[in-house]
């Protein structure tokens, strides 16, 4: 059988255009960069460059495509390893490429990795919830592709888990009554809120097949023993120790909100209704602020909607008695 450089494979341009892999357009490059180094081994260079479309053509198989920048990383890393650092920074330096970050959305990181590493379905959503949610976690908002692959690629290695979302029998409620159980949310979220959670400062119902909606129950009691409270506080004390709620708020239905999006089989068309509990605002209430019930209702029910103010998204609050 005879093997030949199929012209099928292709490759990411600096642009963001497929382009057809050139493997003697490489292998020059590679020998200039021998030559500026002193070394006249051009062998070096052609068994990179067979390296190089070996592997491409493996991947290209399986639906991966890599990008220019990636190629010129691997190369250079294996001049590296290989003993050679006069080569590779040499060709690091006539290679340099620019890569413009991109901003974090569910449609470009889907359509990253669905492109550069052949994903798709099931695989696909859940390696892109597990990237963004990380990303989340870090503060990044914008990242440059090759980090998003290699975290991509990180997390799909050591397949970390996430809830697997099964078909679902709605004639059953009864005896399977969660689209999402809470047990399935706790691993959607980062290690601060998931804290808040367990110490049960927050709580996070399932989301359930009867009525699709986020419930989240707020104990402001547990609030006053997270930050050591002792009676009577003042609102200026109160207020700024709201921070770390609603940040944990927003990201709970930020990240359920997504779980569903990124399903391939749209079980959730839209956004889903938020309810916001304070289970026990009038016991915090009168034991640290002072306020006498009911007169102090108002009061209770002005601290609820100045926190819910500040939220990223709309909600319902529930537990405050409106008469």
């Amino acid at each position: 059988m005879i093997c030949l450089s199929s012209s099928a494979i292709m490759v990411v341009a600096n642009d963001g255009a497929k382009r057809r892999f050139e493997p003697e357009e490489l292998q020059s490059r590679l020998i200039r960069s021998c030559m500026d180094s002193g070394i006249k081994d051009y062998w070096l260079a052609e068994d990179l460059t067979n390296a190089v479309e070996s592997a491409l053509i493996f991947h290209s198989n399986s639906g991966v495509v890599f990008s220019d920048p990636e190629i010129n990383s691997f190369l250079v890393k294996i001049l590296e390893d290989a003993g050679y650092p006069n080569i590779a920074e040499n060709f690091r330096e006539k290679n340099s490429i620019e890569t413009e970050n991109i901003l974090l959305s569910y449609d470009t990181v889907k359509k990253l990795f669905k492109t550069q590493l052949g994903l798709k379905g099931e695989n696909l959503a859940c390696l892109s919830e597990k990237v963004i949610n990380a990303c989340d976690s870090l503060g990044v908002s914008d990242a440059s592709p090759s980090l998003l692959l290699e975290l991509a690629r990180y997390y799909k290695k050591f397949n970390i888990s996430v809830p697997k979302f099964k078909n679902l029998n709605y004639l059953n409620i009864g005896t399977t009554p969660w689209i999402l159980s809470a047990s399935e949310i706790l691993p959607l979220l980062s290690p601060d809120t998931q804290k808040l959670i367990k110490s049960s400062l927050i709580d996070v119902a399932g989301i359930s097949r009867l009525f699709p909606s986020i419930k989240i129950n707020l104990k402001l009691e547990v609030l006053a023993q997270y930050y050591d409270f002792k009676p009577i506080i003042t609102e200026l004390v109160l207020f700024p120790c709201f921070d770390i709620v609603i940040n944990s708020i927003n990201e709970i239905i930020t990240r359920i909100n997504r779980h569903f999006t990124l399903k391939e089989e749209k079980i959730i068309e839209k956004t889903l209704p938020v309810y916001l509990r304070f289970s026990d605002i009038y016991g915090f209430s009168k034991k640290y602020l002072g306020v006498q019930l009911p007169t102090g209702e108002k009061f209770c029910k002005d601290i609820a909607v100045m926190l819910a103010e500040n939220l990223k998204y709309t909600v319902s609050i529930k537990g405050i008695r409106t008469r």
